[in-house]
């Protein structure tokens, strides 16, 4: 098993006592103190598409909010360690492996059409590189955790779209679901267990708080599939939280349901995070 990383910011993130930034193209962005063995993450945050992809689709702006997962940076902003993503998944997406990233057919983009024509493959390469330097970075800062502390919790957070639940069937989707598909419950049961109370305890006003496992998503993503495939000490947690914060057509958003979301979300993340043995 290998944790891919750049050496140069492996050793900024050893020297560092808090590193903020974005990745050198711009697709992501960072807040890193690594005072912690937990690092969260919003991979699907991002609504930027660069320039010359631009002209180039058929896609509407508000079909492209819809399929991303607004605010989701904001909800875990302020916790010890977090990354999130600045390029729309419409441009590529994170959550899927490289030869699914880019969304050139509708099949990739739920039955949506997202290009006008195929893309030039130069340009398809500049989104792949995106998609890899993500991986690297993300890759450092977990070697790092893992040489500090022997073990690294990820909280993978997502968001989804209720109605297109409801139109599948699903009645009374969840509020928070926890996909558990890929991990070794064996070894981490307790700190899946310990998460699902966590996301239970979390209070926000008017809205029912319920937590569900592998209910509406099983967390089947390559972030989940590739983080635990590097090293059996990394544990993440796969979380979606259902749209409930803004109207999913418009995009128009619930300032005060973010707020309460994210400050229920990084309190269950610290309350959650084991205590390091140092």
């Amino acid at each position: 098993m290998h944790v891919p990383f750049d050496p140069d910011v492996v050793e900024r993130l050893r020297n560092a006592k808090r590193l903020q930034g974005e990745g050198a193209a711009g697709g992501f962005a960072f807040d890193l103190e690594l005072s912690a063995p937990a690092l969260a993450v919003a991979v699907h945050a991002g609504h930027k598409v660069r320039g010359e992809l631009l002209p180039l689709m058929r896609i509407s702006e508000k079909e492209r909010l819809y399929e991303e997962d607004p605010a989701t940076d904001r909800m875990i902003r302020g916790s010890a360690n977090a990354v999130w993503g600045l390029d729309s998944r419409a441009e590529y997406d994170l959550n899927r492996p490289p030869g699914q990233a880019v969304p050139l057919t509708a099949e990739r983009f739920w039955g949506v059409q997202v290009y006008r024509a195929p893309l030039p493959g130069a340009m398809v390469q500049r989104s792949l590189e995106k998609h890899e330097a993500f991986y690297r970075f993300t890759g450092s800062c977990v070697r790092v955790l893992l040489e500090r502390f022997g073990f690294c919790v990820v909280y993978d957070i997502h968001s989804y779209n209720l109605s297109r639940q409801i139109e599948k069937g699903i009645r009374n989707p969840p509020l928070f679901n926890l996909g558990t598909a890929l991990l070794d419950r064996p070894r981490w049961g307790g700190r899946i267990d310990a998460w699902l109370r966590e996301l239970g305890r979390i209070e926000v006003p008017g809205i029912a708080v319920t937590v569900e496992e592998n209910r509406v998503f099983t967390g089947a993503g390559e972030l989940c599939r590739r983080l635990t495939g590097w090293d059996p000490r990394i544990l993440v947690l796969p979380t979606e939280i259902a749209k409930v914060y803004m109207d999913e057509r418009t995009g128009d958003l619930d300032e005060g349901l973010i707020d309460a979301l994210g400050r229920g979300l990084r309190g269950a993340i610290a309350a959650h995070t084991p205590a390091p043995d140092r």
